[in-house]
């Protein structure tokens, strides 16, 4: 059996920048999760994203080698380019759309026409985020991330924990260079207990490693090694949730962008907008672009469900 697919490098400006996302097309073969995430391990990358035209139950999915994962910002582009190029978006003229739902929500992209194919891509989601305040003390965690108190943030923004989709320890820091040189203590993550409510810390700082984007972010997870940069696609609407919920964002439309990455590893800048209203509700927009680097095929001659 032979399985098309594409490389993806999304939310980059530029070739060889951005999030690489494999993009693998199903054409109608079943797939069980198992035979998924050893396709997904093959690429290994931070996710693989798999389309069946043929499936209304599950026409996406996103697997890495660890299994079933949520889709991220990320991961939607990518699904939403190569859906334009296979004709599965509904056509609206000077755009096209592709719904679909994840965790009861709808989730719906928008992909700009272009001559030679699809443009920018843009997502909306609506967030009913859950907040908890209670966080360590700024001397815990600066312990916790391996830095110093003086570079944690507590003047417009404070630590908070945020679930949207999965609960993230959201962190302000000073500037992007301490966000870059933090580390996770595992021995103090442990003292503080922080497994129970979230497996993953968001650093954030005001400023940018590019030079164009108002904010630099960074995400940790305990089990990564040190100088890994993940994707941040995956926790935008914790973050979005994050910043609307500060007494300093007022009512209205916000625009912002953030970037993510070093000055030598790959770079993306990710795009986003949001509506704060009276209530917790908050409606997002989030968005980037998405470069094709190539296509492939894979040959899996034992695929049996």
């Amino acid at each position: 059996m032979t399985l098309a697919y594409s490389l993806l490098d999304v939310f980059a400006d530029s070739p060889f920048q951005g999030v690489q996302v494999p993009v693998v097309s199903l054409n109608g073969q079943a797939l069980s999760d198992e035979h998924k995430q050893a396709l997904a391990s093959e690429f290994l990358q931070s996710e693989t994203v798999f389309i069946d035209a043929s499936s209304e139950a599950e026409p996406v999915s996103v697997f890495n080698s660890k299994g079933r994962c949520l889709f991220g910002a990320h991961t939607i582009l990518a699904a939403s380019y190569v859906a334009y190029e296979q004709g599965l978006v509904i056509d609206k003229g000077k755009y096209s759309t592709l719904t679909f739902t994840q965790q009861k929500q709808v989730v719906e992209s928008f992909i700009d026409k272009q001559e030679n194919g699809p443009g920018a891509i843009q997502y909306s989601r609506t967030l009913a985020p859950t907040i908890d305040r209670y966080t360590p003390e700024i001397a815990q965690l600066a312990g916790l991330l391996n830095t110093e108190e003086r570079h944690i943030s507590f003047s417009k923004y404070s630590p908070m924990v945020v679930s949207v989709d999965r609960p993230v320890f959201v962190v302000p820091f000073t500037r992007p260079e301490h966000v870059i040189a933090a580390s996770p203590n595992i021995e103090r993550w442990s003292e503080l207990a922080g497994q129970v409510y979230t497996p993953q810390i968001f650093l954030f700082s005001p400023g940018s490693i590019t030079g164009q984007t108002q904010f630099h972010g960074r995400l940790l997870n305990m089990d990564q090694p040190r100088d890994d940069l993940p994707p941040i696609g995956s926790i935008m609407p914790e973050f979005i949730a994050y910043l609307a919920e500060q007494t300093a964002t007022a009512p209205g439309t916000h625009i912002f962008s953030i970037d993510r990455g070093s000055m030598t590893t790959r770079k993306s800048i990710l795009h986003a907008e949001f509506d704060k209203r009276s209530g917790r509700e908050v409606r997002c927009r989030i968005g980037g672009n998405v470069i094709k680097m190539g296509k492939g095929e894979l040959f899996y001659p034992t695929l049996t469900t």
